[in-house]
């Protein structure tokens, strides 16, 4: 029975040990910068166009996001943002 007790412990400090060693990656929110960008995906955006420039060509500010799938994308801005922004794809961080 003690060796038992001995195995599980064993067990649990391997487990341990993997989630903080792949605690970074999992959290990847930790490296955006202060705009939220982290890569292309799917990000919920808003759009305030300065006067000198047509309403074609907005300045995104970025609420949230990278989201691999647009679905994410739209539950997350359903739930948090509306009305406020949209989903867009996002390959280059905006200007």
């Amino acid at each position: 029975m003690r060796h038992l007790g001995t195995v599980v412990g064993l067990g649990l400090a391997v487990l341990s040990l993997l989630f903080l060693t792949c605690w970074p990656v999992s959290n990847a929110r930790a490296l955006s910068d202060a705009e939220g960008w982290n890569g292309p995906g799917w990000y919920i955006t808003g759009s305030a166009p300065p006067r000198s420039q047509s309403a074609a060509a907005p300045n995104y500010i970025l609420f949230e996001g990278p989201y691999i799938l647009p679905g994410d994308c739209i539950r997350t801005y359903d739930k948090l943002y509306s009305p406020i922004g949209v989903c867009r794809y996002l390959s280059a961080k905006p200007g």
